[in-house]
């Protein structure tokens, strides 16, 4: 690497720096995007963004880093490690009023308020790479979790900015839902928890800037259908992409989207990581006002 060069948990907001030693190979996990400025890194058993300029990278998968003399070092460098190389993901994004209706004694449903953010805009339910969950978690930790003991998990480490947004775009934090999700899913992602949390409400908040949360706000307590929904996405998303959309309801209320992509990187735009999945069979859906 080169001389002075440092790595941060959050690249964009410059938090937990760390400098790198001279000299140095360290092994790459993934890129802010295929031509991207930063590389997630290892440096010391943590997972840091550092920038492209602090040493070179060969297209090919090997790093090589820089010394002090003529003598170079090549480690081989993988998008992520073996055991989460997850190319497939599923953003769940949730309409709380029509959650809490079945969930009434949860602290986030108790204190919810017509005039609260998530009474008409979209949550953060989860990101889940597909097919795979509990990668690397301990017996104890795994236990408490499936039993619903999520106040017992560990606390994850999160800057004070992503811990003030997922306050207010997932709720569910009041139940500890951000410990349970990133055990059971985020764990095999590969990165580390506040870049995990970045990305998923990076995503999030695209679909609430969009015509599709226009759509719910503008008929809360009133039927929507699927093919409006489908419009809505179409319009904000391209064409083609309500063909990612899976949506979720339960007793005529519409409760999820479950949005299909490939795994997301630092920057990406909803629009451009779309994949096409199994749509659900949810029509004529009542959108769920706040209050039981």
């Amino acid at each position: 690497m080169n001389d002075s060069c440092e790595a941060y948990t959050s690249f964009r907001k410059k938090t937990g720096a760390v400098t790198l030693e001279t000299g140095k190979v360290y092994p790459v996990l993934g890129r802010n995007k295929e031509t991207g400025d930063y590389f997630n890194i290892k440096v010391d058993g943590q997972t840091k963004w550092v920038n492209k300029s602090c040493g070179e990278f060969d297209p090919d998968g090997e790093i090589i880093s820089e010394t002090e003399g003529d003598e170079t070092e090549t480690l081989t460098g993988q998008s992520c490690s073996i055991e989460r190389c997850i190319d497939k993901y599923v953003l769940a994004i949730s309409w709380q009023p029509a959650f809490c209706q079945t969930k009434r004694s949860k602290p986030e449903c108790i204190s919810q308020t017509a005039e609260r953010y998530d009474a008409t805009n979209f949550t953060l339910h989860g990101l889940w790479p597909d097919r795979v969950s509990y990668c690397g978690v301990s017996y104890e930790d795994k236990s408490d979790d499936k039993q619903g003991d999520w106040d017992d998990l560990p606390p994850l480490d999160l800057d004070e900015q992503t811990t003030s947004d997922l306050a207010v775009l997932m709720p569910g934090v009041q139940s500890y839902l951000h410990r349970h999700e990133w055990v059971k899913h985020g764990t095999c992602d590969g990165r580390d928890e506040d870049t995990y949390y970045d990305i998923s409400l990076d995503l999030l908040r695209e679909v609430n800037n969009s015509e599709v949360q226009e759509l719910f706000a503008e008929n809360i307590g009133n039927i929507i259908t699927r093919s409006q929904i489908d419009t809505a996405f179409e319009n904000s998303f391209g064409e083609g992409a309500a063909k990612s959309v899976k949506v979720k309801c339960r007793d005529g209320l519409f409760t999820e989207f479950q949005i299909k992509m490939r795994r997301p990187l630092v920057g990406d735009k909803l629009a451009d990581i779309l994949l096409p999945t199994k749509t659900g069979f949810c029509d004529d859906l009542l959108v769920d006002p706040a209050g039981f």
